[in-house]
């Protein structure tokens, strides 16, 4: 059964979302994307059912298992990790043996088993986060909630635990997880889908590749940033998009996403005379005048939208139905692997 939200607002001190409707299917990867104060965490509460909505309903989530990870992990700071892992379970009043075997094996599988006797204020942030994901995984949810999980994290730390999450979901392939954050990168690493929700408002919810590459409106394309983004599988370095080519900085994977931005690509008459490995002739099928630069949407097989200056765009006049060239390095993309 989907979760399905129906129509769901709720106001709660500064924060408020309008008129929210989703539906979320068993088994899948779904994040929240949007900046700070737009309603995200709110709206994680109220599926976890820790408040209803003002009004609307949500269906589907009640007497499921829920884990919630919060983005400062509200651990038990009186309690030793031990405990704080096998809290679920003790309150479920599971037998002491049973607990043991949960937490211990957890805390192998999250490496955390030499902290078990300390209390958690002497924990680093990572080492509260692996604990709070394993308390969360101990009493087996079938859903995952995960409130800003990384963003408190150093580089390293954050795609190390993108990584066990992606391993995490493909280890329970039922459970449905739902990952709130303000990183796209983030998104597009995890995500099945993609939600975009900004000033308490859904503005848009597709695929990864299909809000990045048409978004619903200037709101969620200037948020978003990233406006050349694709995906598929790459072979021999090579990523198959529509019938196109692209030489990616991967050389095999089942799923990734890429992502160019608009200033890096080249425009010109004439086929570049360059290192760059990419390079595709299309038509001109829009134009779009901005303050400094001047938008271009080539079609090569796919649109590429392509940033540039006023000065280029006279001396070049590009006009629609224009025939060019589009040329991007290689090392000019962004791999997310999915």
């Amino acid at each position: 059964m989907n979760l399905e939200l129906e129509n769901v607002s709720k106001r709660f001190k500064e924060f408020a979302v309008r008129d929210v409707n989703l539906s979320i299917a068993p088994g899948e990867y779904f994040v929240i994307l949007g900046p700070s104060g737009s309603g995200k965490t709110l709206l994680l509460e109220m599926i976890a059912g820790l408040l209803k909505p003002g009004s609307g309903c949500i269906r589907g989530a009640e007497g499921k298992r829920t884990g919630f990870i919060y983005q400062d992990y509200m651990l038990f700071p009186h309690l030793s990790v031990r405990e704080n892992i096998g809290y679920g379970l003790k309150i479920r009043k599971k037998s002491k043996e049973e607990i043991a075997a949960v937490v211990n094996r957890l805390a192998a599988q999250l490496g955390v088993t030499y902290l078990l006797e300390r209390r958690t204020t002497y924990l680093s942030g990572g080492e509260k986060q692996r604990v709070a994901i394993a308390r969360a995984m101990a009493i087996e949810p079938e859903i995952f909630l995960f409130d800003e999980p990384t963003s408190a994290l150093d580089l390293n730390l954050k795609l190390e635990t993108q990584k066990m999450f992606m391993d995490w979901h493909r280890q329970d392939p039922n459970a449905t997880f739902i990952h709130v954050t303000h990183d796209f990168e983030e998104a597009l690493t995890l995500g099945d889908r993609i939600a975009i929700l900004i000033d308490g408002q859904l503005l848009q919810c597709d695929t990864p590749d299909r809000i990045f590459n048409n978004p619903a409106n200037k709101r969620v394309a200037d948020f978003l940033g990233y406006r050349n983004v694709f995906g598929g599988k790459v072979v021999d370095s090579m990523l198959e998009v529509d019938g196109l080519s692209i030489m990616v900085p991967v050389e095999q994977s089942s799923q990734v996403y890429v992502a160019v931005r608009t200033d890096e690509i080249i425009l010109s008459a004439e086929k570049l005379q360059s290192s760059a490995r990419n390079a595709f002739q299309g038509v001109v099928k829009n134009i779009i005048k901005k303050s400094s630069i001047i938008e271009v949407t080539l079609d090569v097989g796919i649109p590429l939208i392509v940033d540039i200056t006023r000065k280029s765009y006279e001396e070049m006049n590009i006009t629609i139905g224009d025939r060019l060239f589009a040329t991007f390095k290689v090392s000019a993309l962004k791999v997310f692997k999915h």
